[in-house]
């Protein structure tokens, strides 16, 4: 079943890209999270690499505040499709060491602390 997401893309220690998703009612409700979690992201120093809302069939973990470096041990695929807030992304669970990404065409690995449901 799909379900409209905001995928956010910070930069971590290292050069990691953090992913975080967190599910929204509808696109303007995902527009709406996209702006308020950026202003708070931004206001506490974080770098943001990228956000989009869309729609995906992979179901994570709720996210929480206050992870540990052990927690983020999920890692992922993210395509990003264009360069608008609404244009979407393509999400896919990978093993550790083994995702490739071309930047030309907006694919990144990425770790995160939220595991597929069911893990």
């Amino acid at each position: 079943m799909l379900t409209t997401a905001l995928l956010i893309l910070t930069l971590g220690n290292g050069g990691a890209i953090h992913m975080a998703l967190s599910e929204a009612e509808t696109m303007e409700d995902c527009e709406a999270k996209a702006d308020v979690v950026g202003q708070v992201l931004t206001g506490a120093g974080y770098t943001i690499e990228a956000m989009r809302c869309g729609e995906t069939d992979l179901a994570l973990t709720p996210y929480k505040h206050g992870h540990s470096t052990a927690d983020m041990r999920w890692h992922y695929h993210v395509t990003l499709k264009g360069t608008d807030l609404g244009d979407g992304f393509v999400l896919r669970p990978v093993e550790a060491d083994a995702c490739e990404a071309d930047s030309k065409a907006m694919e990144y690995c990425t770790i995160s602390a939220q595991g597929p449901v069911g893990d």
